[in-house]
């Protein structure tokens, strides 16, 4: 989502077999073992002698030997990962770290069925170990969500203490199910959440548009967690984003202001935190900085003119949309409307209005150049256009032009029905009201008959409103 565009989204480390350790001998070297690993997974160099006095003396300590199968895992040398797990379950059979290891390997195989075997093992023969039931619910996050949920129930049941509903969230937010990570996320205890886990409430409440949550999480995480300007940068977002420009900006200035380094990113949210609050010149100078971090985020530009037009200057409006409609190759039709409307105000205003006029208009063949499906589109706003500025002619030319179209097709969709009605009332109205003929109007508001029985301008014009008495006399 474009909200999250240059956040770095937190991306799900798998390992959650690995056992919470005390400070036991096996843990000052199996570091130097796993990186010997690392460059020699299959311990045939320089990691066989390390492997080898590991073994020889820790062979008998199942924690040991799941870490040494961890570090083999980590390796992607499967078979001796599992020959570890073995080593550690012939000492201890219901020793779950051991099971939880088999079944990563099955999952780094892509195997979930037999990882899932692995960790219901798990849970059954450990029931007080987590790790189980927590991989057992990643494996079924996606698949079925409803088994995750029964598996983390079992988990509440049998181990009450673990901050079940933190890490159900976070099951559920690592396979994109924000809306399911959102429901957990909010039964959570947020005063002694991990930072990690912070970070993936807000994101998630970001994901699902609950911008106020999303705000609340991002600003408890901030007090927290000072040092850590992505949890700045969140309640940036989301203040922005729920149009709580206060909080935006105040945010926005503590990121902008700090050691972080900032993107093109910060300096958009906080122009439009600004633009949003009022403050436009500044918020045009925060626009402009964007732009010149990021030369192809079009979208500062389009900002700039909105914000010279709150400013009243017109010419500044017209000279930046100009500009974005130029260098966006993706700019959307409702963007040429925008530059066309910009036109028409100055014509409205009596400014130079021939010259503007034309301009209007071009901008609208402009449009349906590059958009041909947006024909009808531009036939309706021309001859509407005129119309509004009591050019009577030329509405009467476009419109006319797009009706006798529209008539020849048959066929309508809602669309082409809605300008069909539109462009009939306005030639009609053109006809009876402006030029006093009548009888030229009432074709046209005979087809607005057709389209809006009730129409009652259309059933005055025609002597459809006359009492039931006088239509019988």
């Amino acid at each position: 989502m474009k909200a999250v565009k240059y956040l770095i989204m937190g991306a799900f480390v798998f390992g959650l077999s690995t056992p919470v350790m005390a400070q036991a001998d096996y843990s000052s070297v199996i570091g130097t073992v796993s990186k010997a690993l690392k460059d020699d997974p299959q311990a045939t160099g320089a990691a066989k002698q390390l492997v080898k006095d590991f073994l020889k003396t820790y062979k008998k300590n199942p924690e040991a030997m799941v870490a040494l199968g961890n570090a083999y895992l980590t390796s992607k040398n499967y078979d001796k990962a599992i020959e570890c797990a073995d080593l550690a379950i012939k000492k201890n059979k219901n020793f779950g770290d051991a099971y939880i290891l088999k079944g990563d390997v099955e999952a780094l195989k892509d195997d979930g069925g037999n990882a899932a075997m692995w960790y219901q093992q798990a849970m059954t023969l450990d029931p007080k170990n987590p790790n189980g039931y927590m991989s057992y619910a990643n494996v079924y996050r996606k698949r079925s969500p409803s088994e995750a949920e029964r598996a983390l129930n079992e988990l509440r049941k049998n181990v009450p203490d673990f901050p079940i509903d933190t890490e159900t969230a976070h099951v559920f937010y690592t396979s994109g199910n924000y809306e399911k990570a959102m429901e957990y996320f909010n039964k959570a205890n947020i005063s002694n959440m991990a930072e990690s886990r912070l970070g993936e409430y807000a994101l998630a409440a970001l994901s699902v548009n609950d911008f106020k949550k999303g705000l609340e999480v991002a600003k408890t995480a901030a007090s927290r967690f000072p040092s850590n300007s992505a949890f700045t940068r969140l309640a940036m977002i989301n203040g922005v984003l729920g149009k709580d420009w206060a909080d935006g900006i105040s945010f926005a200035e503590k990121l902008i202001s700090s050691d972080a380094e900032k993107n093109s990113g910060d300096f958009n949210y906080y122009a439009r935190a600004l633009a949003g609050a009022g403050q436009h010149e500044k918020a045009i100078e925060m626009f402009l900085k964007s732009f010149s971090m990021d030369g192809t985020d079009f979208k500062n530009l389009q900002s700039i003119s909105e914000s010279y037009t709150a400013l009243g200057n017109t010419d500044k409006a017209l000279e930046y949309s100009i500009m974005y409609l130029d260098k966006n190759p993706d700019a959307k039709p409702s963007e040429f409307s925008k530059l066309a409307s910009i036109y028409i105000d100055k014509v409205k205003n009596g400014e130079d209005k021939d010259a503007n006029w034309l301009k209007a208009m071009g901008v609208y063949d402009n449009l349906a150049a590059k958009y041909p499906h947006t024909a009808n589109f531009v036939k309706f706003q021309k001859g509407h256009q005129a119309y509004v500025c009591e050019k009577d002619d030329e509405a009467i030319g476009y419109l006319t032009g797009l009706i006798n179209d529209l008539k020849a097709k048959g066929d309508l969709d809602e669309d082409e029905k809605g300008y069909l009605l539109n462009a009939c009332s306005e030639v009609g109205y053109i006809y009876w009201a402006s030029k006093n003929d009548l009888d030229t109007a009432k074709p046209f508001y005979e087809t607005v008959i057709q389209l809006d029985p009730n129409n009652s301008i259309a059933k005055k014009a025609l002597g459809l409103d006359a009492p039931a008495e006088e239509a019988t006399e």
